[in-house]
Parts: structure tokens; C-alpha cells; sequence
């Protein structure tokens, strides 16, 4: 954890304060704290520094923003976002198939959000289901009775209430939450503290490659603190005699990779996958495990700001119109980092009806639904900023699309669809 100001940053995995400086995104908005125009006087921003580890290879956002101002009010909904929909069913049986006796079984997901995986755990007839998150507005919305929900962040405390109700777990899971927690030492022991001894703990974070090879500096941002590689994974969990045993590439959020994870000398233990091996040696062979390797992406990612700018600014200078869409974490890293403005776009649109009516942090964006592109005077282009989704984004769009809209794809490359006639 890092102070303002401080000069001696320590590794959240390893407590090494052997830590090379990677990317220092100034003083940024929190990416999730949509806000009204009332809140604008008192909005707060925070210092955001990317930086690897050299002892334990662990990337990570230094700079830790207290648990309770990110999540209890928290605006990401899984369930508006019908690509995770698909995706967690067919986790959910792909699970149960292999690893679990459904009448019998007790799973937890800790960060559970709305219950997006839990509804078909459930419907698999796992015997036990629990969900456990922080952020009441979110959790409130699960009522479903076959789902026991704790409204709580997942500590030792908790995995020891769980076990003393339901006896230790058979699986633990943790989907793109196992990155955001700054106490990861405390809740990867109550992980340990809860998990069977054959037990199996599956996560699903952004996988490190991915960033690096698609230039997705817009993942970074203070609730995503963790960019998990295998190699800083491995090293991670041997301290709380865990190992992985499985581990698959999973393209949702534009690349993302599961970790399968056992107590060692559990059953699981002993058939490794070969695919671990593979990315393990992969990964030394790219430089996971070398500084200079970060610094390279850091400055190709300056390059890329340069591209996306010169770009907005040519359209505006055309006359074009240009709102954003997808108003995410994401999007609220890109516009800090590259310093988008009023002068490059109008406003934000987003699917979640939550959030129309708010504005972004720090930009001060204003987010309309989606809707508003049926209006008769839509923009002449819309910044993809939810880029990993475009397919369905294109599809749900394709009126405007009909009608002469163009979108911005940023990321991997700035481009503009559909692509101009030559």
C-alpha cells in the first residue's frame, strides 16, 4: 500500500519494496464515481501509479483508494451486459460437469455482484450457493431464494462463519474481483481458511498478456489494482500452499484467463495441465518477469494517446459530432490518460440505466441511455470506449449504423468502422 507522496510503495503480494514505476497517471477521478453536477465542488482524485514488482512479478496500482469509497455504491451491474450472461451460464455447467457432485456441493462467489453466475449455479442444482459482496445496492437486487447472499466483503471473519453454517467449500470463485481487493494476503488466506482440502479455487482476472499485446492501458484504474500474469499468480498462492493445476483463456473483456487453484497435495495437485507449463515458459520467454519489458509498453502506450487525439481533433475540426459509449472504468481511464475533453467529445451514452442522469468523473460528461441515438439528430460518430464489446454494441446499433453513424474503435488500434472508402 502507497500514501500519497510516498516514496516507498510495497508490494501488495509480497511486501517488496523492490518496485520499478511503469505508468503514472497523475491525479485521476475514480473510475467508477459517477456524480452529479452538485458534487462537483467536492469531487475527490487520487494519485494512480502502475508498478512491477521485481521479486514476485506482481503489476499492480500502488496507490490504494479505501475499499468502502470504491464499492459500497457501486454503478457495474453484470446482468445489463447480455455477452456475461451467456458467459457465466455455460461456466456455471462447465464446473458442475467436472468438478462437482451438484446434490452435494457447496459453492461460494465471493464479489458476486448481481448474482450473474449464482442464478445458474443454481439452476445446476448445486445444493448450496452463496454469494458474497459489499455493495448493498447491488446485492439487493439477487432475490432469488436458492441463493444465500452475505452482504460483506470476503475476510477470514466471514470464511469462518461460512464454514461453521455450511462446512468448508468445494468451490470458491472469484470473477473479475480477485484484482480489486488491496488486502489480497488477507483474503487469499480466507480462501485457504474455507476451501475443502480437495477443494478448487477458480478466478477469472485480465489476463497481463492481454494488456500488454493490445495496448489496454484503459484496464488500469483504481479498483482493477492486480494484472495477473501466471508466473506473479504462481508465486503468489505457493505462499498459502496453493498452486494452480488448470488454467484457461477466456475472451471476455477482451482477454481474460481463468485460474484454476488447489491446497497443494489435494487430488487436483496431481495432474498439472501442460497448458501451465506452456504459458509459464511463454511468459519468461516475453519478459514477464523483466522490468525493462514494462517500460516498453508504457511508451507505446504514449504513442497510442497521441493517435486517438490527433484523430478527435481532425473530426472536430471537420465539424463532426462525437459521443462516447460505454461509460465504464475503462472509459473514465482512457479520457483521463489521454486528456479527452468537451473540445474532442459531447457526451456519454451508456446501456446501464442506472447510470443516465450522472457524469463522469473528473470530465464531467453527462450519460444519456442509449435511446438517444433514435433521436433525429444522433452524432456522426460514437467513441467506442466499451471497444471489447463491439460486436454486440454494432448489432444493438445497427439503425444508426443504417442511417450513416460511424463508431471509433480505440483499442488494439484506433480505427473507424465502417472504414472509410478509399
Amino acid at each position: 500500500m502507497e500514501a500519497r507522496g510516498s516514496d516507498q510503495p510495497v508490494c501488495s503480494f509480497c511486501d517488496s519494496k523492490r518496485l520499478g514505476l511503469v505508468m503514472d497517471f497523475g491525479e485521476v477521478g475514480l473510475a467508477g464515481a459517477f456524480l452529479k453536477p452538485q458534487q462537483f465542488a467536492t469531487e475527490r482524485t487520487f494519485p494512480m501509479r502502475l508498478r512491477f514488482c521485481k521479486d514476485c512479478y506482481a503489476v499492480q496500482v500502488t496507490d490504494h483508494v479505501p475499499a468502502d469509497v470504491l464499492f459500497q455504491n457501486y454503478f457495474y451491474f453484470s446482468s445489463s451486459i447480455g455477452t456475461l450472461r451467456g458467459h457465466f451460464a455455460e461456466y456455471a455447467a462447465e464446473v458442475t460437469r467436472r468438478f462437482l457432485d451438484p446434490g452435494k456441493a457447496t459453492v461460494l462467489e465471493f464479489g458476486c455482484n448481481d448474482g450473474v453466475l449464482l442464478r445458474p449455479l443454481a439452476d445446476q442444482g448445486i445444493r448450496t450457493v452463496i454469494g458474497v459482496d459489499p455493495a448493498s445496492n447491488v446485492v439487493a437486487t439477487i432475490n432469488d431464494p436458492r441463493v444465500k447472499v452475505i452482504n460483506d466483503y470476503f475476510t477470514e471473519e466471514v470464511a469462518r462463519r461460512v464454514v461453521a453454517d455450511y462446512g468448508h467449500v468445494d468451490l470458491i470463485m472469484a470473477n473479475n474481483v480477485y484484482a480489486h481487493i488491496p488486502d489480497i494476503q488477507a483474503t487469499t488466506r480466507a480462501v485457504a481458511e474455507a476451501l475443502h482440502p480437495d477443494g478448487i479455487f477458480a478466478f477469472e482476472v485480465h489476463y497481463l498478456g492481454k494488456v500488454i499485446d493490445e495496448l489496454q492501458y484503459d484496464m488500469i484504474y483504481h479498483e482493477h489494482l492486480y494484472y495477473y500474469s501466471l508466473l506473479s499468480a504462481i508465486n503468489h498462492l505457493a505462499r498459502y500452499d496453493m498452486m494452480v493445476f488448470d488454467i484457461k483463456p477466456i475472451p471476455i473483456h477482451a482477454g481474460s484467463i481463468r485460474f484454476y487453484a488447489c491446497k497443494k497435495g489435494s487430488r487436483h495437485s496431481r495432474s498439472v495441465s501442460p497448458a501451465v507449463k506452456a504459458l509459464e515458459a511463454e511468459e519468461r520467454a516475453r519478459g514477464f518477469d523483466r522490468y525493462e519489458t514494462f517500460l516498453e509498453f508504457s511508451n507505446t502506450v504514449a504513442g497510442h494517446k497521441a493517435r486517438l487525439i490527433e484523430l478527435l481533433v481532425e473530426l472536430r475540426r471537420q465539424g463532426h459530432r462525437i459521443a462516447g459509449y460505454g461509460a465504464s472504468g475503462r472509459a473514465n481511464t482512457m479520457i483521463q490518460y489521454c486528456g479527452i475533453g468537451h473540445e474532442h467529445l459531447d457526451y456519454m451514452i451508456d446501456d446501464a440505466p442506472a447510470k443516465a442522469g450522472f457524469f463522469t468523473p473528473k470530465s464531467h460528461f453527462e450519460i444519456f441511455p442509449s435511446s438517444i441515438l433514435d433521436r433525429d439528430d444522433p452524432p456522426d460518430y460514437l467513441l467506442i470506449f466499451a471497444w471489447s464489446f463491439f460486436d454486440e454494441i454494432r448489432k444493438k446499433n445497427s439503425n444508426y449504423l443504417a442511417k450513416g453513424g460511424r463508431m471509433i474503435l480505440p483499442l488494439p488500434e484506433v480505427s473507424i468502422f465502417p472504414p472509410p472508402a478509399p
